[in-house]
């Protein structure tokens, strides 16, 4: 179980769930080679902190794990990230969208790979060479990216100045219905075109979590032999995209605290502000030293079901949320059973989630939502 902080609570981050996900990618790259190559690597979506997991944390721990591509929002995480490691391929999507000699100096200093999505960017660029570019199309997202009117001044402005590509990449609005095969095609072509137009991108890449792992058919083309990198985002952390099936995967994290005070309470006594639980019965209830201040939403908190365990790690079945949460605290029951001081309450982890089952919310916010002052804690 391993002690918790003095505070007890703390986002636990498992070392082996990570390197289970990492195998479950590994095997979708090799069996469906059609948007990448059998042999494409991973580069590691670690922007927004890691999706809440802790970036000091977590690329480390990937690059221990051999991933060596890594992919942050914007310049500031860039420097984070090439503060915890010297050698790592470091991607900058976004973020900065104006660029000037200050972010010049910072992009070839900290030796940052560049997405460049406008025209205007490409002309900034072409006049640095020196600094790796990744091109990219917009095929239908509609969010950054050169639209295919402008792939051709593209492909002009380039040649005229000599310039290297990177990369070249585009990002799939959806994975299931016939906008994501019109992408996937039209990047196959912009791919084709700038092949015959003579450039040699270093990388190829389109695929996010939810493109990697979609289960639905595809015809194989060009990408399936020159597209050798893919983007795993939220499948790393363990959750599966929105509209994506699969149970394979296991989130990483369990946000953990435990149970401090046990006390009584009387048929229709209310328990905590506004009294909106009132005991149905004489019963126990427990104060467990995390609240909304932490990243617990006061929207579903009552939908929760978090997991009680005792001291020693034993699971002991499920917890019902008992009156409005507090900024620093809430209060729990038990279904069946006597709760007892410093028992472990599980909020949510590797077993299933209510508030993620009714899609109340989004398994991309539910973790970025937790406060710095929940440490992220590996364990085994």
């Amino acid at each position: 179980m391993g002690s918790l902080p003095l505070r007890p609570a703390a986002a636990l981050l498992s070392r082996s769930a990570l390197a289970h996900n990492l195998s479950v990618i590994k095997r979708q790259i090799r069996e469906r080679p059609i948007l990448h190559s059998p042999k494409a690597e991973i580069m590691a979506m670690v922007k927004a902190d890691a999706y809440g997991h802790d970036l000091n944390r977590v690329l480390p721990e990937l690059q221990k794990k051999g991933i060596k591509h890594f992919a942050v929002a914007s310049l500031e995480e860039g420097l984070q990230a090439r503060s915890l490691s010297s050698s790592a391929k470091i991607l900058v999507l976004g973020g900065t969208l104006q660029f000037s000699t200050q972010t010049l100096s910072l992009i070839k200093k900290n030796r940052f790979q560049m997405a460049v999505s406008d025209l205007k960017a490409l002309k900034f660029f072409s006049t640095h060479s020196e600094i790796p570019i990744h091109l990219k199309l917009d095929t239908g997202m509609n969010r950054l990216g050169l639209r295919s009117e402008d792939w051709s001044a593209a492909i002009e402005l380039l040649k005229k100045s000599n310039r290297k590509l990177e990369g070249l990449f585009t990002h799939y609005a959806t994975s299931q219905d016939p906008a994501f095969y019109s992408q996937a095609q039209l990047f196959e072509e912009a791919t084709r075109w700038f092949l015959v137009e003579g450039f040699r991108p270093k990388y190829i890449h389109s695929e996010n979590s939810a493109a990697l792992l979609s289960k639905n058919s595809i015809r194989k083309g060009i990408l399936s032999e020159v597209a050798n990198l893919v983007r795993p985002g939220i499948s790393l952390y363990g959750y599966y995209p929105r509209n994506v099936a699969g149970n394979k995967l296991m989130p990483i994290l369990e946000l953990v605290s435990e149970v401090g005070l046990v006390k009584p309470i009387e048929v229709g006594e209310g328990i905590s502000y506004g009294h909106l639980y009132r005991a149905k019965q004489n019963q126990r209830y427990g104060i467990v030293t995390l609240g909304y201040a932490d990243g617990l939403s006061k929207t579903y908190a009552s939908y929760l079901r978090p997991e009680w365990r005792s001291s020693t790690g034993k699971n002991k079945g499920l917890l019902n949320i008992c009156g409005a949460i507090c900024m620093d605290m809430v209060m729990v029951r038990a279904m069946s059973g006597e709760l007892k001081a410093q028992d472990r309450v599980v909020f949510w982890g590797r077993f299933p989630n209510e508030v993620l089952k009714q899609k109340l919310v989004e398994p991309y916010e539910l973790n970025l939502r937790i406060s710095k002052r929940i440490p992220r804690i590996w364990v085994p």
